[in-house]
């Protein structure tokens, strides 16, 4: 399993990976669990960018069978331990899920790090309003790091999409309590 970096997050300790969850590693389940590869996925020939196009509740399913296999209750981070994680001073530890091939055109952050346009799954998620017979629409928040929220110091930068959709720019990282 993936390196994790332990913050407090209100009076408690919360382990949050490194590194987003890599397309390799999100390929290894597919092809375990017999789901088939999202199409923005499938456009990543490197192991080691971060897994895209994963839905919110796919991301949810990997979390629960990676748990499976390593014997640790494995979840999303919600959007508050994601914001402490990059304003923490272990934060210059984290791995921003640079891509390969950007590496040689972004600037540096705190701790050598290079941003990623990406943004990141968290487990908060909403219900959305029922129209007629329509099931409800689940609504989960994503986390836009720091540099993109255009010179925002605004503490909860985010976005609620549909949790049952992938999106090319929002990947995932693993958490875990105690």
């Amino acid at each position: 399993m993936d390196e994790f970096i332990a913050i407090e997050v209100f009076g408690a300790q919360v382990h949050l990976a490194v590194h987003p969850v890599t397309s390799g590693d999100y390929k290894r389940f597919l092809h375990e669990t017999g789901r088939p590869i999202p199409r923005g996925l499938k456009q990543i020939h490197s192991a080691v960018a971060p897994a895209i196009d994963v839905s919110q509740a796919d991301a949810v399913a990997y979390c629960a069978w990676l748990g499976g296999q390593t014997g640790r209750t494995l979840r999303l981070p919600s959007m508050a331990e994601l914001h402490d994680l990059m304003t923490d001073e272990d934060g210059d530890a984290l791995d921003a899920g640079l891509w390969p091939h950007q590496e040689r055109h972004l600037t540096e952050l705190r701790g050598g790090l290079k941003p990623v346009h990406l943004c990141e799954w968290t487990r908060d998620a909403v219900e959305g309003p029922r129209y007629g017979d329509r099931p409800p629409r689940i609504l989960a928040d994503i986390f836009y790091p720091p540099w993109l929220r255009d010179g925002s110091n605004v503490g909860h930068v985010h976005a609620s999409l549909s949790a049952e959709q992938g999106y090319a720019f929002v990947t995932f990282r693993l958490a875990y309590d105690g």
